[in-house]
């Protein structure tokens, strides 16, 4: 089959059965006269809405038939969730395991802060230091390179962090 490309005019596009034809800018146009879009418009009157051409081209020429539009649903909210009986009761997390060292630490640091709203306990403070030494060699091993300050403070900065526990320890008994 033939493209639009291949007809230059209304005539020759009307007589190959194209519904287009290629005009002399070089653009896509529709093979329509005047006169068979005059007589589409008045078999046509009040089925379409805007421009007749576009209508005409989207019947692809041919008639519009009084279809029934479907009629639109009324909006409606989406459905509740059925209620659950009262008996039946949902575990959405399994209980915590309770850790009597954790539990000490955290009294301190709940003490700690009370006292001074806004700062870091200690504890806090070399944990953040750890984690920031451990990113400082993560990052270094990345690049191809070896952080030897950062690689050596981890294990101080550890020895660190278990001392002040045991005295947080000893201090709460």
């Amino acid at each position: 089959m033939a493209s639009y490309k291949d007809y230059k005019s209304v005539s020759a596009a009307k007589k190959a059965g194209s519904m287009y034809f290629m005009g002399k800018d070089g653009k896509k146009k529709l093979a329509v006269t005047k006169e068979q879009l005059d007589s589409w418009k008045t078999k046509n009157k009040g089925k379409y809405k805007g421009s007749a051409l576009t209508a005409w081209a989207n019947a692809k020429g041919k008639n519009i038939t009084d279809k029934p539009k479907p009629k639109k649903k009324p909006l409606t909210s989406s459905p509740r969730p059925k209620l659950r009986p009262s008996s039946v009761t949902r575990i959405t997390k399994a209980p915590k395991k309770k850790d009597k060292e954790a539990e000490a630490i955290a009294q301190m640091t709940i003490v700690q802060i009370s006292k001074s709203p806004g700062m870091m306990s200690r504890l806090e403070q070399l944990e953040v230091e750890l984690a920031n030494l451990e990113n400082r060699v993560a990052r270094a091993k990345k690049a191809g390179t070896l952080d030897r300050r950062a690689t050596v403070q981890i294990p101080v900065v550890k020895r660190k962090i278990k001392n002040l526990k045991e005295k947080m320890k000893k201090a709460n008994k």
